[in-house]
């Protein structure tokens, strides 16, 4: 696909295969409403940032306030400053910007988790390679805190998603091409589960000669 907004339908469209009697279901689009699209989504990706690096501070400030009380070290008090950006890399990297999985799917968790394991495991090289040794205790406290903390974030952030679309917003129009019977089996299942995102604005049915 050429671009993240394309590859969202595209993939939800190979999801929304039926019996083999029947078409796929493909989408189509307007540069309006790719345009819509790329606006709505961005502005939730820039949401999701900022949630992702309040977790990661609320995370890394408790772990040093749980672990020192009021007699944090500076190599602490250094680490704790840095974890956030960090955090956003360890997401970036792991694909956890990627639109393709905004809104459905466990593909956007699964991304969460994937980073919070290869952020722990980093975390973990790096101590041992420079010889730093780090508070367990201030490890499990902050690096399995930003993770779980920002799974829980990033799922409320989701369900408010989900109510905008049940209101018609947030919404891609896509055109509908099969066998009558696949089309109307497409538009009732988008009709009533608006979640997904797309709204089906045409179609293009398949008319076989006998």
């Amino acid at each position: 696909p050429g671009n993240s907004a394309e590859a969202l339908l595209i993939s939800f469209c190979r999801k929304l295969t039926y019996m083999s009697s029947f078409a796929v279901a493909c989408e189509s689009y307007n540069r309006q409403a790719v345009r819509s699209l790329a606006a709505w989504a961005r502005n939730y990706l820039l949401k999701a940032v900022i949630v992702d690096l309040s977790c990661a501070t609320v995370s890394s400030l408790a772990a040093a306030k749980l672990r020192f009380d009021n007699h944090v070290s500076m190599t602490y008090l250094i680490l704790s400053l840095a974890l956030p950006a960090m955090w956003l890399v360890a997401v970036r990297v792991a694909g956890g910007y990627d639109v393709r999985y905004i809104g459905t799917g466990s593909d956007e968790f699964r991304k969460l988790l994937n980073a919070g394991v290869a952020f722990t495991a980093a975390v973990a090289l790096f101590s041992y390679a420079v010889n730093l040794q780090l508070s367990r205790e201030y490890v499990l406290i902050a690096l399995p805190g930003v993770t779980v903390l920002d799974l829980a974030a990033r799922y409320v952030m989701r369900k408010r998603l989900h109510r905008l679309r049940a209101s018609g917003l947030c919404m891609s129009t896509v055109v509908a091409v099969g066998h009558e019977a696949a089309v109307a089996d497409l538009v009732r299942e988008l009709s009533r589960e608006q979640y997904h995102g797309l709204r089906v604005v045409g179609a293009c049915l398949a008319r076989p000669s006998d």
